[in-house]
């Protein structure tokens, strides 16, 4: 399922039989649903009745019981104690480390052809791990880039019958997979280990998990088990979503000159010569927008999944049974024509205030919804502004002569350029 035709194939479904489809795929019932009011039932009226999807409940074998995999009370204890981490006045003081390096990265290009994702997926791995691990992991990069894409490797297994056991043999996928996560490992609790020594908060995630307590349930503090998940998670999680949408939005912009100068103007009005702070978020309004359209034609996270819980429910007719697949594809429902006009064309003036009040709120939904909304999300649109800003500033970026009219994708566990982002950059 998870290929090129995935997308093809749920939008098709979305044409020919309407807001909620119902269909089988190894023996288990699946339902889409593509109407913004049905997903507001799924993912919030409905959100205490279902599990997590299929994907992230296999992907503990990966992740532990992190946000994206927990179940509750675990999952609700977990956010609480992570929370304080995102606080907006902490963004705030990001702010300079995602302004430092995308100028950092700026600064060592030179003009001609440059595949943009691997350079997204660098500078968004380096800003996590300063502004969540207050380490600067560039040397560690080629270890935790393999294990990410062990982990995109392990997706289609999933799917497979007899997958549980699959996962058991000792060679192959498995065997990546599992070096990958001895690697990481071993980064992420040697963090722990050194800061246990040294307690104390640096203004980053780690200190923080090491020191909260639950207060409001009195459960204590974090093992240093649960501490690596959430770690783990957002470092995996975390930097590669948000480069697959700044690959993304290179691309439009690339195809889009227009739209290019018009990001660079508003940089200069706003920045000068400088680099970006928290203050000029609000200002640098085209920037987000561009972001914004961009994941709203390539969603990151394309795919939203739960699993039915234990017991059957009815929901507009339908009898949902126990273990049943909910899926919610932003994929299909951030390009329909009822609800985004021309919706292939890229037009970032969707997202002035005016035109986005006109819309359902779940006509868009990139960082997903309810209690399981993005914890991250305030510094990826912070990352996402910045980074197109510093680049176009002083930058100009053109399609490569042999890339293709459109760029393939992969829609596996995010959604990713298929084969890179092949540009031409030059210098203003």
């Amino acid at each position: 399922m998870f290929r090129q035709s995935s997308v093809d194939f749920l939008t098709d479904n979305a044409k020919r039989y309407g807001d909620l489809v119902h269909f089988g795929a190894i023996k288990r019932h699946i339902y889409q649903f593509n109407h913004p009011d049905l997903i507001q039932e799924l993912l919030i009226n409905d959100e205490p009745r279902n599990y997590r999807g299929v994907v992230m409940q296999r992907a503990r074998f990966i992740l532990g019981n992190g946000l994206l995999t927990s179940e509750e009370p675990l999952h609700m204890r977990q956010r609480r104690m992570a929370a304080p981490a995102f606080h907006r006045h902490r963004i705030a003081a990001y702010g300079d480390v995602i302004a430092n390096y995308a100028a950092e990265m700026t600064e060592r290009w030179t003009p001609g052809a440059l595949d943009l994702h691997p350079e997204m997926l660098l500078l968004a791995l380096r800003i996590v791990g300063k502004c969540l691990f207050d380490t600067d992991t560039k040397s560690e990069v080629q270890r935790i880039a393999a294990a990410v894409d062990a982990f995109m490797g392990f997706l289609p297994l999933v799917f497979l019958p007899f997958s549980k056991q699959i996962e058991k043999l000792p060679f192959g996928p498995m065997a990546k997979i599992r070096k990958g996560g001895v690697n990481l490992d071993a980064i992420i609790y040697g963090m722990i280990a050194e800061r246990r020594k040294s307690p104390g908060d640096r203004g980053d995630l780690l200190s923080m998990l090491l020191e909260a307590t639950d207060t409001e349930e009195n459960t204590g503090g974090m093992s240093d088990q649960q501490v690596r998940d959430e770690c783990l998670t957002v470092m995996l999680a975390g930097h590669e979503t948000t480069a697959n949408g700044l690959s993304f939005a290179l691309w439009m912009l690339a195809k889009h000159p227009e739209a290019q100068e018009e990001v660079q103007r508003e940089s200069v009005r706003v920045l000068g010569n400088r680099r970006p702070t928290a203050a000029d978020y609000p200002n640098l309004r085209y920037s987000y927008a561009v972001f914004a359209e961009a994941m709203r034609l390539y969603p990151p996270v394309w795919v939203i999944g739960r699993s039915a819980g234990p017991k059957p429910y009815n929901f507009r007719g339908f009898q949902i049974s126990p273990g049943a697949v909910l899926i919610a594809p932003q994929i299909v429902v951030q390009r329909d024509a009822r609800f985004w006009p021309n919706p292939e064309v890229f037009d970032p003036t969707r997202f002035t205030e005016e035109v986005k009040a006109s819309r359902p709120k779940f006509a868009y939904y990139p960082f997903g919804a309810g209690s399981r909304q993005c914890i991250g999300e305030g510094l990826a649109w912070m990352e996402g502004v910045f980074v197109l800003s510093t680049i176009f500033r002083n930058w100009k970026v053109r399609p490569a002569p042999d890339a293709p009219h459109e760029l393939p994708m992969s829609p596996m566990i995010s959604l990713r350029p298929k084969h890179g982002v092949p540009l031409v950059i030059e210098k203003r």
